[in-house]
């Protein structure tokens, strides 16, 4: 409760300082700015036999957003909607020795629809960063398989609802599903995945108006070229938990995307790496013989939001000569466009639930 308490202050602390500076601006073109407060419960997802000492538990936590919602022109064009970014801070108790506890800190996008009702529903993506408390130790935590590293990523992706109150307050409930994972940089790492239900509450430090625009604007995408992009990706990870040498994975990959709406394009790609982690696992096995390259061909979807994509893909080896993976994995992507060439962001490889490795990587469009 003091926590909860702690929260609060910080709410209205916000609300009452931030208001000042939106008094002046009666323009509908600049971004919206709230302040949201809610509460999480939850159940941990055990996913794995790895993981079933998690079972059981109900996480809950306190989440404090700061908003920004779009409401010009250009936003309203690229989704026929009006779409919130911001921030999101977040504690989590996982109801678990264990696992301990969470802080994270990340941005969201959150495109909202049916907002001339006063009953609207939305989207929310979150990405970014949690330091966790106590992460496994070889003697100090030896059961924690979820995780090993005391900052690891953080993702989230939920349905929103909401009711509008009055002209500043509304009430908003979502359904969320969150991961937590470094992306194998480092072993033990079986993930968090907790899903939650919230309820809270937004204030808006000037009144909700949305201007009513209609779908004009003459839509391309469909007299748009493939894109095509080529990448260069880097990582590195251990071989096994409690080890600190760190072993380099680097690789090239090419795509074509077609956009088959304003939201969604569709990829055809390939991929071929090397993995010396993996290299000194098949030496230590008396494996020095096999090859630790790998290559995939890959299809899927992409979300298109702005400047960022967030990729979904599906991929199958065509050359794997190591043992230990199966035909298929998957690849998930998220990269930041600074213009129509060049682009960075980050992708996770997975087989199944549990994650191969988290890359860095650029890309640069052809057209």
């Amino acid at each position: 409760m003091k926590k909860f308490a702690k929260f609060i202050w910080l709410f209205c602390f916000l609300c009452i300082n931030f208001d000042a500076f939106t008094q002046h601006r009666d323009s509908v073109s600049h971004s919206l700015v709230s302040l949201g407060l809610s509460a999480h419960t939850g159940f941990i997802f055990a996913h794995s036999q790895d993981v079933q000492n998690t079972d059981g538990s109900y996480p809950f936590g306190i989440q404090l957003d700061w908003n920004f919602h779009k409401r010009n022109q250009q936003s309203w064009d690229a989704c026929y909607c009006y779409p919130r970014t911001g921030f999101v801070f977040q504690y989590f108790n996982y109801d678990n020795n264990i696992l301990g506890s969470s802080i994270h800190a990340g941005g969201f996008i959150e495109p909202y629809f049916n907002y001339r009702n006063r009953f609207t529903f939305s989207l929310k993506a979150i990405a970014g960063m949690a330091y966790l408390t106590n992460p496994y130790h070889p003697s100090k935590n030896p059961s924690n398989m979820s995780y090993s590293l005391a900052v690891s990523g953080f993702i989230s992706l939920g349905v929103g609802s909401h009711v509008r109150l009055s002209d500043r307050f509304s009430l908003h409930a979502y359904a969320t599903y969150n991961h937590i994972s470094n992306g194998g940089i480092k072993e033990p790492n079986k993930g968090i995945n907790w899903p939650t239900a919230s309820l809270g509450f937004d204030y808006a430090l000037e009144p909700v108006v949305f201007p009513v625009r209609e779908k004009t604007r003459y839509k391309t995408y469909k007299g748009k070229p493939p894109r095509t992009d080529v990448a260069v990706f880097l990582s590195s990870k251990t071989v096994q938990a409690g080890e600190k040498d760190r072993w380099l994975i680097g690789g090239i990959a090419g795509q074509i995307s077609k956009q088959v709406s304003i939201f969604n394009a569709l990829s055809l790609g390939s991929e071929i790496w090397f993995d010396n982690a993996l290299q000194e696992k098949l030496n230590r096995t008396g494996q020095s013989q096999i090859s630790s390259w790998r290559a995939g061909v890959l299809a899927g979807n992409e979300f298109l939001m702005g400047r960022f994509v967030f990729s979904q893909q599906m991929g199958f080896y065509v050359y794997k000569p190591a043992p230990y993976f199966n035909a298929l994995y998957q690849r998930y992507g998220l990269i930041y466009r600074f213009n129509n060439h060049i682009a960075m962001g980050v992708n996770l490889l997975a087989h199944g639930h549990v994650a191969n490795f988290l890359d860095f990587r650029c890309v640069y469009s052809l057209n």
